[in-house]
This record gives structure tokens, C-alpha cells and sequence, in this order.
């Protein structure tokens, strides 16, 4: 995909996620041109796949590239390539071995003057967070950290968590100022 939002503009990009079946192969390329007045929210999610039906982590190869571009400039180029390491004569782990316990990873991309709210909120919660050596892994984390350095203007969420479920019921809680931009009928729509 190629999308283009011009100054002023707004692009909210909350698809659901992508779900791989067993020996699925996906690739996604998503480039971003925005203009230096818009604002967008970028979201890029991937489950382990078909638990129900014995799919965890059992797809042969997971590709997404999503790049974003400022009045030309990158600000961003964020790839997430997950398959098999088939070159290694020992086998370490397997995929689902590296990635347990977690079952959801999200990105989330944040620009311009539309989400200002959403980061101020991101923040403080961020600040809060007492990181502390635990037994057992928390049932979901996240990160907040800027595009460019000296930017008040673009962020990127990271989102780790065991239930695909508790990752969506985040993600909306997180975004839940975008209700005042789109309304509430659509902003509920982008989270059943």
C-alpha cells in the first residue's frame, strides 16, 4: 500500500490482525507520504496464528515493511520479518520458542497534531511504569519511544501480550481520543 495524506489531512489505519494459517507465506509493503501538518495512527499487528486449530507460530514466513515519510524525509522504516532459521545445523529454538510467551505484537505509529492527546497520555502512563526483576513474564508489555530525536511529533508503540484479546483492549484504551476526532459509532466499529 501506498497512501498519501496531505497537510491537514488525517489517516487512521487500526485494520485487525493479520492471523496466518499453517505454512502461510505474507508480505506486506506499506509506505506512508504525509504531509508535515497531518497526522495519522499507523497500526501494524500479527497474532501466532489459528491457536484453536494448532497454528501457533506455524506459518512459514511473516514479512511487514512500513516505512513514513514527512514532506520526503523518512522518519521511519519499521520491518518485522518472523520465519523459520532453516541455515543453522543445531536447531537453538523454534520461532514459537523465541516469541513465548507472547502471542500479539503491535506496532503503533503516531504523527501530528490529532494525537498530541493520545502521546500526552502514553506518557504519563509510560512514566508510571516501575520496571522490577519478576518470576513469571507480565501478561502484556509495551514501549513508548520517539521517531526523531528533538520530535514532539512522532512516536512508536510497541505492544507485546500473551492473549491477542488483551492486546485489542489495550490498543482501544490507548487510542481512545481518537473517538472524539472520528466519533463514536466509527471508533467502536475499528474495535468488534
Amino acid at each position: 500500500m501506498d497512501a498519501v495524506v496531505a497537510d491537514n489531512g488525517a489517516l487512521f489505519l487500526l485494520p485487525d490482525p493479520v492471523t496466518c494459517f499453517r505454512a502461510a507465506s505474507y508480505n506486506q509493503l506499506q509506505t506512508f507520504h504525509l504531509a508535515k501538518g497531518s497526522s495519522a495512527v499507523l497500526l501494524d499487528w500479527v497474532t501466532s496464528g489459528r491457536k484453536s486449530l494448532g497454528e501457533e507460530w506455524s506459518f512459514s514466513r511473516y514479512y511487514s515493511m512500513n516505512e513514513v515519510l514527512i514532506d520526503g524525509r523518512r522518519i521511519a522504516k519499521d520491518v518485522m520479518c518472523l520465519e523459520e532459521d532453516k541455515t543453522r545445523a543445531l536447531k537453538e529454538r523454534d520461532l514459537a520458542a523465541r516469541l513465548a510467551p507472547y502471542s500479539c505484537y503491535a506496532t503503533i505509529i503516531l504523527y501530528g497534531p490529532l494525537v498530541q492527546g493520545i502521546v500526552a497520555d502514553l506518557k504519563a502512563e509510560y512514566e508510571e511504569i516501575t520496571v522490577f526483576k519478576r518470576n513469571t513474564p507480565p501478561p502484556l508489555l509495551w514501549s513508548l519511544s520517539t521517531l526523531v530525536e528533538s520530535s514532539k511529533d512522532s512516536y512508536m508503540v510497541r505492544v507485546a501480550g500473551k492473549e491477542t484479546e488483551e492486546v485489542k483492549h489495550w490498543i482501544e484504551r490507548a487510542l481512545r481520543r481518537l473517538e472524539n476526532v472520528v466519533g463514536t459509532d466509527m471508533y467502536r466499529k475499528a474495535f468488534v
